[in-house]
């Protein structure tokens, strides 16, 4: 049976979650004259959430698959998506012609909802009486296990065809390794780890070494393994494949097959036991290597280590996983070594040697356009090819497989993004969140669970980090172009998703008419069902010539500029009948602005675009669902009433806030004049509970009422100018605001009069008490507020950039900045800077940028014992020769872990 991709899995939890949307009390839908009540889809989501129950394991994070085939699995996701595709459809036309909808005219469709449920009804009986009969069976038949052994006379009888010896089968085949495979590059890594395997400390030590399948983490350890070093180092040496399937009985004689002199016929008979004191005698007392090769659990490692004695006399064990959680889990003390990807120049050695797919290319004709053909597509070239590349496949695919399904909608959703994109993971977790793909918990919040999801790809090596943040988390992603490959293959084959590389990709037909009997069963184009669409080439093609009506998402990453020889507009977007689209990223097209064609999408739950004409916010009132918004444009910065109505929204970013709002001001509605004390506005603000993240604002947008109305807000971006004069005072206001983690304030000119630049910070307990970053850019404060700031408990990140401080002097002897670990400061006219290590005790890492009056680096500051890296960009000289001078008195002291980055200019 093929293995499962997790798609009823993905189906029924977006249901369960787009059904406890509609039963939010604040959703306006089920209180209008809708073609449901709010009791039949209470109804229906007892019932799906009862089968979601049903079918989940003990873990909670993938399907029972013997239930779930027991039901079929087509019928299940054919239900659930039917559901889904059922509810859009009434939904969209509910937010666009609310006024239109009379549920006298919708009797059929009402009827329909209750065939589904009464659908959904059924497959929750059958598994309960599935379920009941599992327990009677369990009950009854748990009573004893009985063992057969047969006789030597009875092996012929089971032995396979051809085989020599009748007891052969028997034996384990072990991995056969060729000790002449050539490495490709890794060459400084290979002789540090032969180091590691033939030095000290004497102890048993485990060295785990993890990597995505196929970088070649096994041709790595072979390399070690037969290096004359290695074997002249140790009395014994064994190989063991461990692998998904494992048993104990069969890597314990693997074990024996290595290091055992004489018949291994003798051991076959043997109890798990006998073979693990047989294995542990043998090993006693001599200097041993052992590679335990693809261990895919934790377990693995538990049932073997008892058999590995430790005498003090420099043992060693190499590790090999594609998980992170098995490599900790089995060396704590010992970090595991992430191999990584090989270089441009040792990429081209390889090919070039022919190891990888040489055999392939070698085939091809030496044309100049043939060539520039398989530059395109290598990838897809090297997942093709059946005869040389099905092992490579089939490895790739065992790491998909591995996973549960919670986490495989979220790896093949890295098939959006074209090859060798660097994905904001950021930007990834709210589409996650937006596709429907996260479980919510009470616990925590979608983000939260996204981001541990991330976490769990990355440590199993299908995921690859990019860049890191200055607290030390993910920022950027990527995927190996191979894995892409995978994840293209998977979703096409399931209707996942589809990338559009080149022209003629689709067929391009007429649209047919969208109503909901095409949902009961009328055939349609298959394109016409296409669940997601990526268009990594050029989109012109099928805008206003090809629909896709039930198309969910929409990716486009051509860059065309508003001076494109043919400028793009949203009407010709839409003319492809998108009609339930609920996730829209076109941020790479420059849109001239916001057409109505985008605005009637009113099932958007996230839409991230770029404008070139000012913003009007007020047109973004109609997307009642969104929950994330991103557009790069300039705006003034102003919310106004109809910001409240988007009572789904998580994250709010506007890229620019650099337009003046006092046109706008003494123009606007008096329903739309924000809520400040100076007007006297008293209108009522709804409580946006899911608001995660805002930016970038005016004060004018910072008043109390406007804050408290944001109780859960995390991230906050403000911008202030010299006109926002008349409301100074948000600063303090922010102790409103108790979860917010994440704070960047910048002022436009940090050279105006003092008269006009921002006051003076609050006492630090007027501060939100759970900040962990703050960003600070052109407020020229004095060097003594930031003693303020010192004080802050949870303080990790600091980042003062274009004169957020100013003066010639900073002293910070007293004490503070118990928990920061990244300090950050940016074109400033500081002179002399005084300090200790008491000052910054858990400081990692200290960045000087356009520092040309900073005379040196304070010698205190090396004094903080975490002290990892000193960077100096296009600082005074002589800052950079006090930066040496102290790195090689760290040396001369044994200090060798601080590390100094000088860029002159």
């Amino acid at each position: 049976m093929e293995k499962n991709m997790g798609s009823s899995y993905m189906a029924v939890v977006s249901l369960v979650e787009e059904l406890q949307q509609l039963l939010c009390p604040n959703n306006l839908i089920l209180r209008s004259s809708a073609p449901f009540t709010m009791r039949e889809i209470q109804i229906l989501h007892d019932v799906v959430t009862s089968i979601d129950s049903l079918l989940t394991d003990s873990s909670g994070l993938t399907y029972n698959y013997h239930l779930v085939n027991q039901i079929s699995e087509k019928r299940i996701v054919s239900l659930a998506r039917k559901a889904g595709k059922y509810l859009d459809f009434w939904i969209a036309k509910y937010l666009r012609y609310p006024e239109s909808w009379n549920r006298t005219k919708s009797i059929r469709e009402s009827t329909i909802l209750a065939e589904i449920t009464q659908e959904m009804i059924a497959i929750n009986q059958e598994l309960n009486m599935i379920h009941q009969s599992s327990s009677i069976v369990k009950n009854n038949i748990s009573i004893s296990c009985i063992v057969f052994t047969l006789p030597r006379s009875c092996l012929n009888i089971f032995c396979p065809l051809g085989a020599d010896n009748p007891t052969s089968w028997l034996i384990p085949l072990t991995t056969t390794l060729n000790p002449e495979a050539k490495m490709i590059g890794l060459e400084n890594e290979f002789v540090a780890m032969l180091d590691c395997l033939t030095g000290h400390p004497s102890k048993l030590k485990v060295f785990p070494i993890i990597g995505m399948a196929g970088i070649g983490k096994t041709t790595f350890s072979n390399k070690l393994y037969h290096d004359p070093l290695v074997v002249h180092h140790f009395y014994v040496r064994a190989w063991v494949t461990v692998s998904q399937q494992y048993q104990v009985r069969k890597t314990l004689l693997e074990i024996l097959n290595c290091v055992a002199n004489g018949d291994l016929y003798d051991f076959q008979g043997r109890s798990k036991e006998e073979l693990e004191e047989k294995v542990y005698r043998i090993l006693k007392h001599k200097r041993y290597l052992l590679v335990l090769d693809d261990m895919w659990d934790t377990k693995a490692w538990d049932d073997l280590k008892r058999v590995f004695p430790d005498d003090k006399n420099g043992s060693r064990i190499i590790l090999t996983s594609r998980l992170q959680e098995v490599a900790v889990h089995a060396s704590e003390d010992t970090p595991p070594y992430c191999l990584r990807c090989l270089s441009m120049h040792e990429s081209w050695e390889l090919l070039s040697s022919k190891i990888f797919v040489g055999g392939l290319l070698s085939k091809m004709s030496k044309k100049i356009d043939v060539w520039e053909s398989i530059a395109e597509c290598v990838g897809s070239l090297v997942m093709e090819e059946a005869d040389q590349c099905r092992q490579t496949r089939d490895i790739l695919a065992l790491s998909y497989n591995h996973l549960p399904d919670s986490l495989k909608p979220c790896f093949l959703y890295m098939g959006m993004f074209p090859e060798d994109y660097e994905v904001s993971v950021k930007k990834l977790t709210w589409l996650w969140v937006a596709e429907g793909f996260i479980r919510s918990t009470t616990l925590k919040s979608l983000e939260e669970i996204a981001e541990d999801y991330l976490a769990d790809l990355i440590a199993r090596s299908l995921i690859l980090v990019k860049k890191r943040s200055s607290r030390g988390t993910v920022k950027t992603c990527y995927i190996h172009d191979l894995m892409r490959e995978l994840c293209l293959k998977e979703s096409q084959k399931h209707n996942f998703l589809h990338a559009i590389n080149n022209s003629g990709q689709l067929p391009v037909q007429d649209e047919v008419k969208f109503t909901w009997h095409r949902l009961q069963g009328i055939k349609v184009p298959p394109h016409y069902d296409l669940q997601r669409l990526s268009f990594h080439s050029s989109i012109h093609e099928y805008s206003n010539k090809a629909a896709f009506p039930y198309t969910r998402s929409l990716m486009s990453f051509e860059k065309l500029a508003v001076s494109d020889h043919r400028p793009f507009s949203g009407q010709r977007l839409l003319g492809m009948s998108l009609k339930l689209l609920k996730v829209l990223n076109i941020i790479s097209i420059n849109l001239i602005a916001i057409p109505r064609e985008i605005r009637i999408l009113t099932q958007l739950k996230f839409l991230a675009l770029t404008v070139q004409n000012p913003l009007e916010i007020r047109h973004l009132s109609e997307f009642r669902l969104l929950q994330t918004l991103v557009i790069d444009c300039e705006w003034n910065g102003y919310l106004i009433q109809t910001f409240w109505d988007m009572l789904e929204l998580r994250h709010f970013h506007l890229k620019r806030s650099c337009q003046s709002y006092l046109s706008t001001y003494s123009l606007v509605s008096q329903s739309q004049l924000p809520l400040v004390p100076a007007v006297g506005e008293t209108l009522p603000l709804s409580v946006l509970s899911n608001l995660l993240s805002v930016s970038t604002v005016r004060p004018i947008s910072c008043t109390e009422k406007m804050l408290s109305s944001m109780p859960h807000l995390k991230s906050l971006g403000v911008y202030e100018s010299e006109e926002d004069y008349h409301f100074r005072g948000w600063f303090e206001r922010l102790v409103l605001l108790p979860e917010l983690e994440k704070l960047k304030y910048v002022f436009s000119n940090p050279f105006v009069s003092s008269a006009l630049r921002p006051g003076r910070l609050p006492p630090w307990q007027s501060l939100p008490p759970k900040l962990v970053k703050l960003t600070l850019s052109g407020t020229s404060l004095p060097w003594d507020d930031m003693s303020k700031l010192s004080m802050l408990p949870k303080l990790e990140v600091l980042k003062l950039r274009n004169y957020a401080f100013s003066g010639a002097v900073w002293n910070s002897w007293t004490g503070g900045f118990r928990c920061l670990k990244f300090l950050l400061i940016g074109s400033t006219n500081l002179e002399i800077w005084e300090t200790d290590g008491n000052h910054f005790p858990n400081l990692r890492q200290l960045v000087l940028r356009h520092c040309r009056f900073l005379e040196e680096i304070p010698y205190g500051i090396v004094e903080s014992p975490l002290l990892e890296t000193i960077e100096l960009h296009r600082c005074k000289n002589s800052a950079v020769i006090s930066a040496r001078n102290l790195q090689e008195e760290q040396q001369s002291l044994g200090n060798d872990g601080l590390t100094i980055y000088i860029t002159e200019g």
